[in-house]
């Protein structure tokens, strides 16, 4: 079934939710709470098209409880519409529903394996979408923007189609509810892609599959590992970003910058940022018996430099990565916060300890009274230490 647009809607309506939610999600993102932001955004945009349609603006859509004609089609969801609804499913299904879910993914799995999309409409009736049960949606709540997006002004022409087995007839829908929920979706993938996380969609019976398989995909999610393409990670696209100013700072080598994967987790942690950010602090690559010190340059998620940090996975205590420094440019922004938050919820992640040694400046002696300021601010992020401070893993 194609969509053909019934009525007009501005181009704005994206950087509305740019600027109605632009910090919402970047904070989301960092502090792991972007599933509560993308409900958020998810009712607004339905109270932009609920008011759109109560003025007359948009007309109402024909779409009802029990009208499931499009509920036979296989969509694409994105890796945090997947994270959604398995959240979802862990809070409101019971175990026994979860297993007979499985089951019946798998089957489904098995039936679909190989076949053409025009061959799947053609059998559409065996292949309702493994949330519809008897006409109506178990995840109606949090389906994914895609299925919110498709509607139509006349529900017995779906009917006429569905039976009638064509494959390209045409329906015509709202294009306000089109463009506002399709523009939401590309919000998320456009902020996942800046965060270097996996956003390309995936046929949602697959990616239930492999969320549901999975132990904590959230967390996998937000490391940067692919959570539905499994059988095929991607490689991330990197970007360079121009300095605005003299930090001193330099472009890493991309031939250099690649280097194989230690087996030590903390290497891995480092190793992660390391591929995220490709900018280099002049003057601390080090490496030695002792240290192992890696800087780069944290950039925010608009590609802004905000700040620099340097680790150290060469600390004598097991699982633990040492922050040899970090500094932000500006002061007083928020900006120490945002790389701070960034490098305990990787640690998170990656199971391990973080330690520091408060210091505003390298090798800059300060009173006891600076140490007690940047001691408590540490604090506040999970760090304790009477001198040298360290922070434990939330899961371990």
């Amino acid at each position: 079934m194609t969509a053909v647009p019934g009525d007009s809607c501005h181009n704005a309506f994206k950087d509305i939710l740019i600027n109605q939610f632009r910090e919402k999600i970047y904070n989301g993102f960092i502090n792991d709470a972007i599933i509560p932001v993308l409900k958020d955004v998810m009712a607004y945009a339905h109270d932009i098209v609920n008011a759109l349609e109560r003025s007359n603006q948009s007309p109402a859509v024909a779409c009802g409880p029990g009208c499931s004609y499009c509920c036979h089609s296989q969509i694409d969801v994105l890796p945090i519409e997947a994270l959604l609804i398995v959240s979802f499913i862990h809070k409101n299904f019971t175990q026994k529903q979860i297993f007979l879910l499985m089951e019946k993914i798998e089957q489904r799995l098995e039936l679909i394996q190989g076949k053409s999309d025009s061959t799947l409409f053609s059998i559409k009736d065996t292949l309702p979408c493994i949330f519809l049960e008897n006409g109506m949606c178990r995840i109606y709540q949090v389906r994914p923007f895609i299925c919110r997006a498709w509607n139509s002004m006349d529900s017995s022409l779906c009917k006429k189609i569905f039976d009638s087995g064509t494959f390209d007839d045409e329906i015509e829908s709202s294009s306000a509810r089109n463009f506002i929920f399709e523009s939401a979706r590309s919000l998320f993938a456009d902020f996942g892609r800046q965060l270097k996380l996996e956003t390309l969609p995936f046929e949602m019976t697959q990616a239930m599959f492999n969320c549901l398989k999975t132990i904590d995909p959230f967390s996998l999610w937000l490391s940067g590992q692919d959570i539905l393409n499994v059988n095929n990670p991607l490689e991330p696209a990197f970007s360079r970003v121009d300095s605005s100013g003299d930090h001193g700072f330099i472009e890493a080598d991309s031939d250099k910058s690649v280097q194989t994967r230690p087996v030590s987790r903390e290497q891995e942690y480092i190793d992660y940022f390391y591929d995220k950010y490709k900018r280099r602090l002049t003057g601390y690559e080090t490496t030695g018996n002792d240290s192992q010190v890696h800087s780069f340059i944290f950039q925010n998620v608009y590609g802004k430099s905000i700040g620099a940090i340097a680790l150290d996975a060469g600390v004598s205590q097991n699982r633990t990565v040492h922050i040899h420094h970090l500094r932000a440019f500006v002061l007083q922004n928020g900006s120490g916060t945002q790389m701070l938050l960034e490098l305990c919820r990787k640690a998170d992640c990656f199971n391990i300890r973080l330690s520091a040694n408060p210091a505003f400046t390298p090798n800059e002696t300060f009173s006891r009274k600076d140490f007690k300021v940047l001691s408590n601010w540490y604090e506040q992020f999970g760090f304790k230490g009477d001198t040298g401070l360290c922070r434990i893993p939330r899961q371990g």
